[in-house]
């Protein structure tokens, strides 16, 4: 059986169909959420592993205070806090935007295009989380692993290091990792409000913030079920 997304009434401010306002705002939320996560899974990964290989080293020591950080500092003073640093105060030097949208218009032919500098730092910001939990997540996963006895016996057996790492260690890792990223990424389209507002991006957190205020229902009943 086919299924077919509803017909979900028309918003009460714009008189337009709340279909059509929400698959406006998507396309943005989409982009913004896959960007973070691909960001949070590459970085996370890396650092995860790092932190594994040296373990009680100083890089060990310093993914545990990224990954207390990432958890516990509230998104909305994250987000000003990157705004505010790159957006405004190291503007002149990184050249990236805090707020607008994620694309731009071509001067010549007026076609849209992706812009790198309006998407990184809603990106990072909300790519922290994420980072941080993955990062937990491969260093425990990690080191679990590599007690186990058919590491021990690879290692005895001569196995070079690099190929015990990223032959036998990282296949079973990866499993819990993707399972995780599978699980945010539902998320971070969800629950996206706190950064698309303050970077001004017209997705579907700032939809769903801008509706709630406005009693729009029928748009906040949607954004809802989308998420959902």
């Amino acid at each position: 059986v086919a299924l077919k997304w509803p017909y979900l009434g028309k918003s009460y401010q714009t008189k337009k169909s709340v279909n059509a306002v929400l698959w406006e705002a998507f396309p943005a939320t989409l982009v913004l959420a896959f960007t973070a996560m691909l960001f949070a899974s590459l970085i996370g990964i890396l650092i995860g592993v790092l932190a594994a290989i040296n373990r009680n080293s100083w890089i060990d020591k310093l993914s545990m205070v990224i990954v207390v950080a990432g958890i516990s500092v509230p998104s909305f003073f994250m987000a000003l806090l990157v705004a505010y640093f790159f957006g405004i105060y190291l503007h002149q030097y990184t050249g990236l935007h805090f707020t607008g949208s994620l694309y731009e218009t071509d001067e010549w032919t007026g076609e849209k295009y992706l812009s790198l500098k309006n998407l990184i730092l809603p990106a990072f910001t909300l790519g922290i989380r994420p980072l941080a939990i993955i990062t937990q997540l491969t260093r425990s996963a990690m080191i679990e692993v590599m007690q186990q006895d058919y590491i021990r016996t690879a290692r005895a057996k001569g196995v070079k290091e690099r190929t015990v790492l990223f032959k036998h260690t990282m296949r079973a890792v990866f499993a819990p990792i993707i399972t995780l990223a599978g699980l945010d990424f539902a998320g971070l389209i969800g629950g996206a409000i706190i950064t698309e507002t303050i970077f001004n991006l017209p997705g579907l957190g700032r939809l769903t913030l801008r509706s709630t205020f406005e009693f729009d229902l029928p748009v906040v009943l949607a954004t809802t079920i989308l998420a959902a």
